[in-house]
């Protein structure tokens, strides 16, 4: 294979990978000046999911473009979208895709975004946005991972008294890794809602809703456009024939049950898994040396117990693949081992 192939392989290769993130773009003359623009931007269900959130007709500011997702998705239901991007590479790229999206309500920006340059203030300030987005970066400027919301780029706490001053509205999204905890106590007297958003089971984003002296109104999951506030999925009981193993975004907002017995409920299937129990065995050194003769092929998760799911699937001694699941974890304060098949949806 010679060198021009092996550029056009890895060019057919990115363009799958930012079809398969954002359908929508798929087929279009879509420039992507770096691998790391596709790999950072939202994909189109969240970017949507986000779009949501504002009033239908509003004018929103995305204050960090990027690649353009989510002001894309703004621009579908906003009237007018402003667009920031600093870094002047991708701001003309992105000005190009935008034409070929045929996306006509959108003012391109692209200042470098601090409490220290009035300018953008001043052109914030003239477009009178009734929302404004951010997704600040979280690398220093020696490319290392910050983790304060105040060591982010642009510094999202000290420019929030300001925003707020501009826009009823401050929605902000950060790494679902983020503590929620550690949110709150950063973003007090302006944090309204915490969205968990998720997909395909896992965590994608956390979204921070900011409002003027705003009281903490409670965590919002959705997982593939479905959604829940704080009440109702608590509400659920345990106790019934088959294992729920809620996904990774569900986990993360603290809502509804963690990995426990229960009966079907559509409700909670959109927000994890059900499993149909084929034994239920004690979380024994004996039964863990012994249990691939039985199940020689499974996939292999481990919670709540003294092992990693990686360490567990090597003592194991399983390949993984094909439909059985071993599961060790402990239910009613007891560690077990839970071999197990995919429920059938509705469960009869």
């Amino acid at each position: 294979m010679s060198f021009a192939d092996i550029l056009e392989k890895i060019g057919r290769s990115e363009c799958d990978k930012l079809a398969a993130k954002l359908p929508s773009w798929a087929g279009l003359a879509i420039e992507v000046p770096a691998s790391l623009n596709y790999q950072q931007c939202s994909s189109e269900a969240t970017a949507r999911y986000k779009a949501s959130l504002v009033p239908e007709g509003a004018r929103v500011a995305d204050l960090t473009g990027g690649l353009g997702a989510d002001s894309w998705a703004f621009s579908l239901r906003a009237s007018a979208v402003w667009y920031n991007e600093r870094d002047s590479v991708l701001l003309d790229a992105v000005k190009k895709n935008f034409a070929a999206l045929c996306i006509s309500n959108v003012v391109f920006n692209g200042y470098d975004i601090s409490l220290e340059d009035s300018g953008w203030q001043d052109d914030l300030r003239e477009f009178r946005p009734e929302a404004i987005y951010l997704d600040p970066a979280r690398r220093d400027a020696a490319g290392k991972k910050v983790f304060l919301l105040e060591d982010c780029s642009p510094d999202v706490v000290g420019l929030m008294p300001l925003l707020l001053g501009i826009a009823p509205l401050v929605m902000v999204k950060v790494s679902p890794m983020a503590d929620i905890t550690m949110l709150r106590r950063r973003l007090s007297g302006w944090l309204s809602e915490l969205h968990v958003v998720g997909s395909e089971g896992e965590c994608k984003e956390l979204l921070c809703l900011c409002r003027r002296d705003a009281s903490f109104r409670g965590i919002v999951l959705a997982e593939d456009g479905h959604v829940q506030a704080d009440s109702g999925v608590a509400e659920i009981e345990s106790g019934g024939e088959l294992l729920f193993v809620p996904s990774a975004a569900m986990v993360k907002s603290g809502l509804g049950p963690g990995m426990c017995m229960m009966r079907y409920d559509e409700r909670m299937a959109h927000f994890g898994k059900y499993w149909q129990v084929i034994e239920d065995l004690p979380f024994a050194s004996s039964v863990i040396k012994n249990l691939y003769k039985s199940y020689p092929k499974a996939d292999v998760t481990a919670r709540g117990v003294p092992l990693s799911s990686e360490e567990l699937r090597r003592r194991l001694r399983v390949s993984p693949g094909g439909p059985i699941h071993i599961f060790a974890c402990t239910l009613s304060g007891e560690r077990r081992l839970l071999v197990c098949r995919p429920a059938q949806s509705p469960v009869i």
